[in-house]
């Protein structure tokens, strides 16, 4: 017999647990950056923020096999965001312009998680 939970409005079937997917996190300064590989879906969106202390934060996405730039938001802000435009393994690289500490905390994610 299947277990039934009600976790905030939706009800679960099963006995699998729910597992949120987790940010990739680092601590980076002015002109630092970090990379990260991932599997994303067609469309999935990528995306970085970081703490108060940044200003400007860049994140590029590359195809993991031709190392061709794909996506890239450059805006001077602090959360950038590209698109996967196909399933596929990509590299995702996270650039801190401007950090106003020694260090600032940066996140990176997708849709699903990666």
């Amino acid at each position: 017999m299947a277990t039934i939970a009600v976790l905030s409005g939706v009800a679960v079937a099963g006995t699998a647990s729910l597992v949120k997917a987790q940010s990739r996190t680092t601590f980076l300064s002015s002109g630092d950056s970090v990379t990260y590989e991932g599997y994303f879906l067609a469309d999935e969106d990528v995306y970085a923020s970081c703490d108060a202390d940044c200003e400007d934060l860049d994140i590029y996405l590359y195809d993991a096999f031709t190392g061709e730039l794909i996506a890239s938001d450059t805006l001077v802000d602090a959360n950038p965001i590209v698109t996967a435009p196909y399933d596929g393994d990509f590299v995702v690289e996270a650039v801190m312009v401007t950090c106003y500490a020694e260090v600032c905390e940066a996140w990176t994610d997708s849709d699903y998680g990666f």
